[in-house]
Formats: C-alpha cells, structure tokens, sequence
C-alpha cells in the first residue's frame, strides 16, 4: 500500500529522512493597479507557514531461529523453505502493528497553528457499567444496533474528513474480524422495519452500488467512501511500559540509541478511567483510517536503510542450521490530518 497512505524514502549514509510539512493556504485578494506588492506589509503579500517532519530509522529488526540437524534428518518433508517464510511474515506482522500504532498517534494528535487541524477522532462509550476496560461487543453489539452505530460513527469521521478537504480519494479503512462480523447486522436485511433502529441503506445491496459488497462472500468493498480492510494488527495492548515482552516489545521499541522518544508506545488497551477525558487517552481502536499519500499528503512515513533480507547456514560447531531475516527502517507521524480513527473507552 506504499504509495496510497504512506510515503516511503530510500536513505544511504543517514538515519533519517525529512518530510515538508505545508500550512493552510493562503487568501487571495484583489491588487490595486499602481501599489506595490511587499511581503512586508501582510495586506497584500501572504506567508505560508510550513514545518519539516523528520523520521529516524530504527535499529535493525531481527528474526532468526536454529534448526537442529537432528530434526532435518529426520523429517519426511522439508521445514526450511516454511521456516524463513515465518521469519519474514513475522517481521512484517511487527512492520505492520508499528504502522497501525502510528496511525492512531496521527489520529490522535493536536493541531497546530496554521499547519494543520490534526487528526480526527470519534469516540464511542461502551456505555457499560463497572469498572471494566472497553468492552467493544457492548458498543457495538452483533445486532442491527450495533451495526447502525458503527455504520453512523464512520459517517461521523468521513464527514469530518469532508468538512476540512481531506481529499476523498485513496480512503482505507482498516476494522477488526469483530466490527466486520457486526456490519453483517444491517437493518436492510430482513425487509421488516425495526423500529428500535433507523434505517441505513444495507453496505451489501447490489442496486445501490457496484462494489462488490457481498454477505454470502463476507465482502465489504466500500463503506462511507472507504475501502475496507479487516486486519488483526490494530493496536489493543498498553504499550507505554518499559517491561514490554515477546512481540508487544518489538512494537514499542525503547531504544534510546536510535532516538526514538518514544514514538511507537501509547496506551491502546481501553483500560477503564472514571474520567472520560483520560479514559478516552486510552481508549481501544476499533477502525483506522489512513489516506492522502498520492495526494501528498502521507499519514506516516518510511524511511528504509535496507529491505528484508534472508541468510541461511549450516553451523557444524552447533550442529544447527541458522535461518536469519532482517530489516532496517523506521516510520514516523508526517501529515496527522490523513489519519483518522473510531475508538471505545470505557469511563
């Protein structure tokens, strides 16, 4: 998908890239014939404000694993050629997490003045009672409901994406297994008013569009303009700690040795807050979306010192044979406005 959210850069000799970052566009005006045109009087000469995003790669990521002799000689099928195919699908399911968690940072951040309004957000309370964490079936129950409420929370982010001309083209959004199997819950379905739930058009009547957005196929092609993607990798862990373990660890990434500051932790777990404010700080994600770079306009962006690479050897020392695969890159917030994000807290 490089190309369509996110802006990817090739560096050699550097640990990091640069990205502009351009401000609002300014007004025009009307020129009186005769008076001269001086940037130092603001009445007829504008500035653009502008700002540089830069992005620092990342230590190298490493996945690697001994296979003995013992267990090669002996098995009836080959396990090698499986075997680097996890180390790679591993690193890039880590590549992968790391983005989406961005994605939600871009969603979340704050606007800064005359370079951007920020990244949009609709919150949704699990309306549950207790001290829980979010609970994602109670805000969006396997029912009409529960699809009527998501299907208008989607409504509510695309057009605050309209209102502030984030252009419409090249619009995914990424949503759980969970929040795909409630969108089957579409009022349309049985024909018979449900009176409890006003109804939206079913995403998956073909006289309506054609897109293919099919229930017997579990395809949704396009909702609210967005294309839609279902994937495992939204963040719902708290990954601001500094005891990370196991994958959670390689996501966050605390070396300081590479300057990060951070920039891949964040509480995403929907921990329960009886302040809705701080409660929201860390609500749980349940759909992303992420547009703009054909436009420019990139959410993230990847700065790349080596692409995957693979090795293999026998080490007769050990009596294994060693099976590596690693990359070199790193990803960072550039244009928070092309990002955007529906999410549950529980307060």
């Amino acid at each position: 998908r490089t190309g369509q959210f996110i802006s990817v850069k090739q560096i050699e000799g550097a640990n990091s890239a640069q990205w502009p970052i351009l401000g609002d566009d300014p007004a025009p005006f009307y020129h009186a014939a005769g008076t001269m045109l001086n940037e130092f009087d603001t009445t007829n000469v504008r500035k653009i404000k502008t700002a540089e995003a830069t992005v620092v790669v990342d230590e190298i990521l490493v996945n690697a694993l001994d296979v003995p002799f013992r267990d090669l000689e002996i098995a009836h099928f080959s396990v090698l050629g499986p075997f680097a195919t996890k180390l790679g699908r591993g690193i890039a399911k880590v590549l992968d997490k790391k983005i989406a968690v961005l994605g939600v940072k871009a969603a979340r951040s704050a606007a800064v003045s005359q370079i951007h309004g920020g990244g949009f957000t609709v919150y949704r309370d699990d309306g549950a009672s207790g001290s829980n964490a979010a609970d994602v079936n109670a805000a969006y129950p396997l029912s009409p409901q529960g699809a009527y409420n998501f299907r208008s929370d989607l409504a509510s982010l695309a057009q605050s994406m309209d209102e502030k001309a984030v252009p419409e083209g090249s619009r995914f959004l990424f949503i759980t297994p969970q929040i795909k199997s409630v969108l089957r819950f579409e009022a349309a379905w049985t024909g018979s008013a449900i009176s409890s739930v006003p109804t939206l058009p079913s995403s998956y009547d073909r006289n309506l569009s054609n897109e293919p957005n099919d229930v017997n196929s579990r395809i949704i092609g396009m909702l609210e303009g967005f294309k839609i993607i279902v994937t495992n990798h939204l963040p719902s862990a708290d990954l601001s700690g500094n005891s990370l373990t196991g994958e959670n660890a390689a996501i966050a990434y605390t070396s300081a040795t590479a300057g990060t500051g951070g920039k891949y932790q964040g509480n995403f777990s929907g921990a329960y807050n009886a302040t809705p404010a701080t409660a929201k700080g860390q609500a749980r994600p349940v759909a992303l979306a992420l547009c703009g770079a054909d436009t420019g306009s990139p959410a993230i962006g990847l700065v790349q010192a080596s692409g995957l690479r693979s090795y293999m050897e026998a080490d007769e020392r050990t009596n294994t044979q060693f099976l590596k695969a690693q990359m070199m890159a790193g990803m960072g917030i550039i244009c928070p406005w092309s990002a955007g994000t529906i999410e549950v807290y529980s307060a």
